[in-house]
């Protein structure tokens, strides 16, 4: 009888300075190799991603001084000599201490690498945002967007008709300047048409790209597959939708969706398949006008719809509204055709989906067919809960998945993960994914 392979759980987590030529560089850092239990989240639909880390009484750290050579080292374990290329010598000291509340400080940079086996993959880098030190030592980080908080942002006022995420961000508005930071290239590629744009008073670059989550417009951070070293770039989408007239969502193409097997890869699965009738189903769609108002549509089907009917059509518009940005105040919106806005239809018992519209300036109609458009495309049989899996892939948020269940083949499909929980400890090593969205089956 065969006795199958145990796995090692291996983690890596060094804290050190950042280099000021490059912050992804950590410069006399610590290496610390176990913990009691660490977690880190991230969304695409968050700018900043957490991470918490709780080590146990008597953990050790390593650390490694490079100097000039001296006749003997002082509280180190181990001492090496290098011939560097220009023929002087260096000395490298190793040693091993204690973890306390000593070994780090508020603002320094952290890098951790999760994996099995020895095998590890960049999983969290970012800056120590605090610490308790009572009964465990616990350090709290954000990731690097981080630094964007620490970032004023120009004083500017874009044109009333609005503007693009591109002219803010790198072309003429250029708040990413000195940042270290650019623009994903799937977001270059694309247009993405936001409000007018004012600021005027003491705002930070995170500021902004945060305030844009309400409007639907997610700014998150996309590291480079390839090169761990690299400072991420800021992607920027919209609520993914299977509409080709919709942006891109940015993904990458090169990894290919990666395939989970429910039978080999889920721990625990909380998914449940929602079927919904179309009928009962109505989409509200939100865009902003020329004037600094938003108004709102929302599209459901006919239910006195005939196919066999000319002219009968097959959605209707109610509850048409219009909502000043600075009251707040629903006033009424009669521009919609066939809207009516006196009369409001009771949507209690209807699934209510949101949209909201990348064009500024548009009017109510054009609106309304964007939202048809949207409802045409929506998925009705969708997927609720999350799905945790083992670490086996190391997965971030926004990219794709495909679930592979032979038992229950209804909920088989690639989805798009919006929101990932990695937790790592003595329990294990886990990831709790949100893929409400099915991109094809």
């Amino acid at each position: 009888m065969g006795i199958a392979a145990m796995d090692i759980l291996c983690c890596r987590i060094t804290i050190g300075d950042a280099d000021p030529s490059n912050p992804m560089r950590i410069q006399n850092g610590v290496e610390i190799t176990e913990v009691q239990s660490l977690e880190i989240n991230e969304s695409y639909k968050k700018l900043i991603g957490t991470a918490k880390v709780i080590f146990p009484k008597g953990s050790v750290c390593r650390s490694t001084i490079i100097g000039n050579v001296t006749l003997e080292g002082k509280d180190v374990s181990r001492i090496t000599t290098e011939v560097m290329q220009d023929g002087v010598i260096i000395e490298k000291r190793s040693a091993q201490r204690l973890v306390d509340e000593t070994t780090f400080k508020v603002g320094q940079r952290i890098n951790i690498k999760l994996g099995y086996n020895g095998v590890l993959k960049n999983m969290f880098d970012g800056y120590i945002t605090g610490y308790n030190s009572d009964s465990t030592l616990e350090i709290q980080c954000e990731n690097m967007a981080y630094k964007l908080k620490l970032k004023q942002a120009p004083h500017f006022e874009t044109p009333a008709k609005g503007t693009t995420v591109n002219e803010v961000l790198e072309g003429k508005y250029n708040i990413l300047k000195d940042t270290g930071f650019r623009i994903h290239s799937d977001t270059k590629r694309f247009e993405i048409h936001i409000g007018k744009v004012k600021v005027t008073d003491n705002f930070t670059v995170a500021d902004i790209l945060s305030e844009w989550s309400k409007y639907k417009v997610y700014c998150f951070l996309k590291y480079d597959a390839d090169d761990d070293g690299a400072i991420p770039s800021i992607a920027v989408g919209r609520p993914y939708s299977s509409s080709k007239a919709q942006p891109v969502f940015p993904e990458d193409e090169s990894t290919g969706p990666y395939r989970i097997y429910f039978n080999e890869h889920v721990a625990q699965s909380n998914l449940k398949v929602v079927k919904t009738d179309p009928k009962f189903l109505a989409v509200t769609g939100k865009a902003l006008g020329t004037d600094e108002k938003f108004f709102e549509v929302t599209v459901r089907m006919n239910p006195e719809y005939d196919p066999a009917t000319p002219g009968s059509k097959e959605f209707q518009t109610v509850n048409a509204t219009q909502i000043s940005k600075k009251t707040h105040k629903v006033t009424g919106n009669t521009t919609a055709s066939g809207a009516k806005t006196r009369t409001k239809v009771d949507l209690s018992t209807y699934t209510i989906v949101p949209y909201m519209s990348p064009h500024v300036g548009i009017n109510s109609d054009r609106l309304v067919e964007e939202t048809t458009e949207y409802f045409r495309n929506y998925n009705l049989n969708g997927i609720t809960g999350n799905v945790t899996v083992f670490g086996d892939f190391g997965l971030s948020p926004a990219v794709q998945v495909e679930l592979i269940d032979y038992r229950n083949p209804s909920k088989n499909g690639v989805y798009l993960v919006e929101e990932v929980t990695t937790t790592f400890g003595v329990g294990g090593y886990r990831q709790q994914l949100s893929i409400p969205y099915k991109i094809r089956k």
